[in-house]
């Protein structure tokens, strides 16, 4: 029988991207998370209130790993990971937590304390945790998108529009009316996002426009070997991706995301000279518009010697050496 690793928490693809790396080396990843309270340092009542979910959250993460018997759990974070490293802390299972972003999510740090080593995918994020068990791993990308091979491009320039998997309602009322445009020019692809109503967008039969609620991992990586100009959201897992990439984009950061960490994010790549940042408050359907047109090409990867890609190419083989190293 394989042995079984849990995958717990909210950042799906470098959970994926891991998932690979342990099916490569004879491991069962299994993914399980619960829905656990929210903490919010801005909310303090509301999260003290919210650790009503925790007795529950708790029983059935216990009873998930018991059932389970996995060798090991390790968290992608987000809230709903809590509950699950609580009980491998309890149960002796060892634990490992990676964090994604430049800095440190609240759930990390509060899930530090449980676990028995950190990997954390930027040097930044060092001062955040405990040094003697914290270590550079590197942020972890999907094989399919690693391994990309570009193909032929076709004269019709190329977009791609995303507002993650959730999708972002912002970004698609900003595209609607300017599609006609659009796609007189450019071929678009657009995930429209899973959690989104598509119920108002109107059906649009053009050879040049495809739209899915969302993209799998094979036909995204189809889509970005296009080198597509990219118009998105800016989570550090997509930044990653148009970082290593080297791709063109258009980023309309969530502000509401903790410590404005998606407004770092944007940055970050805008400092490597491939984005232009267009703020939510100024985004509307002709400004949008004249970002596309008038985005230059030679904005790209203008500084990318400061990136680090053989650190995110080892990223997931680096995290399974540190999985065995508990496994010991």
């Amino acid at each position: 029988m394989m042995p079984k690793i849990i995958l717990t928490g909210s950042h799906l693809t470098p959970a994926q991207a891991f998932s690979q790396e342990l099916i490569k080396h004879g491991f069962k990843a299994v993914f399980f998370s619960v829905s656990g309270p929210k903490f919010n340092r801005h909310q303090p009542i509301i999260s003290f209130f919210s650790l009503i979910k925790l007795p529950l959250s708790l029983f059935l993460a216990f009873k998930t790993l018991i059932q389970i018997q996995p060798k090991a759990v390790v968290s992608f974070g987000g809230y709903s990971a809590f509950p699950v490293c609580l009980a491998a802390k309890l149960l002796g299972l060892p634990l490992i937590i990676h964090e994604q972003t430049f800095q440190a999510g609240l759930s990390s740090k509060i899930t530090a304390f449980l676990a028995d080593r950190i990997a954390i995918s930027w040097p930044s994020s060092f001062k955040y945790f405990p040094q003697h068990k914290t270590f550079l791993t590197g942020n972890l990308i999907r094989r399919e998108i690693l391994e990309l091979k570009k193909t032929k491009v076709s004269n019709l320039k190329t977009i791609y529009i995303t507002g993650g998997h959730q999708g972002s309602l912002a970004i698609n009322r900003a595209v609607k009316p300017i599609l006609p445009q659009l796609l007189s020019t450019y071929k678009i692809y657009h995930q429209f996002g899973l959690k989104q109503d598509c119920s108002y967008w109107p059906k649009i039969n053009h050879p040049n426009y495809l739209i899915k609620s969302w993209f799998g991992v094979k036909a995204l990586a189809r889509i970005l070997a296009q080198k597509p100009l990219v118009i998105s959201r800016s989570g550090v897992n997509t930044v990653t991706e148009l970082a290593y990439l080297n791709l063109p984009a258009i980023l309309i950061p969530l502000l509401t995301a903790q410590r404005n960490e998606q407004l770092t994010n944007a940055r970050f790549l805008e400092s490597l000279g491939l984005a232009k940042i267009l703020l939510q408050a100024d985004l509307t359907p002709q400004v949008l518009l004249n970002e596309i047109n008038n985005f230059s090409v030679s904005l790209s990867g203008n500084n990318q010697s400061t990136f680090n890609r053989q650190l995110i190419k080892k990223a997931a083989v680096n995290l399974y050496q540190l999985l065995l190293s508990v496994l010991r």
